[in-house]
């Protein structure tokens, strides 16, 4: 499993969504999709798993299957924190297992 951050350069967002995946040693490769970084083949992938307009796109895959997706709505939400919710996720992916 892996995770693809569709992000934008600067995104303050997309940059704790990066510290959150660092801390809990999770592989993660960032996609950018703004900014001199970005790629047309960034911005076909962000399309395809579902565009969003609230950066960044935490996209968890394996192989070619989708198994989540977060976007920065639910990463930036005050009241949820977004650490928690993907232990708890990795958590019922470990049980499911």
């Amino acid at each position: 499993m892996e995770f693809h951050i569709f992000a934008r350069e600067g995104c303050k967002l997309c940059s704790k969504a990066q510290q959150v995946l660092a801390r809990l040693g999770l592989p993660y490769q960032v996609r950018y999709v703004d900014g001199p970084n970005a790629t047309p083949e960034n911005l076909a992938d962000f399309a395809y798993y579902d565009w969003t307009d609230s950066p960044p796109l935490v996209v968890a895959v394996e192989g070619n299957r989708v198994l989540a997706r977060w976007d920065g709505e639910a990463i930036g939400d005050e009241t949820k924190s977004w650490h928690l919710t993907l232990e708890r996720w990795l958590a019922e992916q470990r049980s499911a297992a």
